[in-house]
């Protein structure tokens, strides 16, 4: 009589054993898929921090440019002092009150005691040409000026005669007259200044010559707008 058999049978030991290790490989697929992403390439998140950061560092970069181009266009009123500083190192003229001429001969002396020859020239030629050509634009306005009035008088008279309208000729005659008054001012003023400058530039040139200075340049306009002495 064959012994009872007291444990599970072989098949059933297959069985457990097959369906052990299918358990198992499957916790390790599972396990493999949620470990942290610490060996992969950086995520999104920190590429979009990274992203965000030199975001930031461009956008505070373009702060400062457009700050920088502001306070680049943001140009202020420029003052006397401003234009005494543009001028170079020599003071400029003063064209109201007394003249100062002899305070520009006097700044040029002390310059040329610390500065080259070169240098010295330099600064009075930059003095020098900027009243010259504030000179040379008065004068010619004034020749315009009078071009001007003259060829409107002409034409005027010439209408009138031809219109035989003497109402129309009274009134354009009181509106040239009005025309002429601002002209005169306008000239008068022009004039004031030439003279100004004109007298000014000889008393410099005086005392640049004292100093043993001779610019063949320091010329001085006539009012002709022509002549040069």
């Amino acid at each position: 009589m064959p012994a009872m058999q007291t444990g599970p049978s072989k098949p059933l030991i297959w069985g457990l054993t097959l369906l052990a290790l299918s358990a198992l490989s499957l916790a390790q697929n599972q396990s493999g898929q949620n470990q942290p992403a610490q060996n992969q390439p950086p995520s999104a998140t920190s590429q979009d921090s990274s992203s965000q950061t030199d975001s930031g560092n461009s956008l505070a970069g373009a702060a400062r440019t457009t700050k920088a181009q502001k306070a680049a266009h943001s140009k202020k009123v420029f003052t006397d002092e401003d234009m005494e500083a543009s001028a170079g190192p020599l003071p400029r003229l003063k064209m109201d009150g007394p003249e100062n001429a002899d305070e520009v001969v006097a700044a040029i002396s002390t310059y040329k005691l610390t500065h080259t020859p070169e240098q010295t020239e330099q600064a009075v030629h930059m003095w020098f040409d900027q009243y010259d050509q504030m000179l040379a634009a008065a004068i010619q306005q004034n020749h315009d000026v009078a071009a001007l009035r003259n060829a409107n008088m002409s034409n005027g008279y010439a209408l009138c005669q031809e219109s035989q309208d003497y109402q129309k000729c009274a009134s354009r005659q009181m509106a040239e007259q009005r025309g002429a008054q601002s002209d005169q001012q306008e000239y008068m003023k022009n004039n004031n200044l030439m003279v100004r400058i004109q007298h000014a530039f000889q008393r410099v040139r005086i005392g640049l010559q004292m100093s043993n200075l001779h610019y063949t340049w320091f010329k001085i306009r006539t009012t002709n707008n022509i002549d040069m002495y």
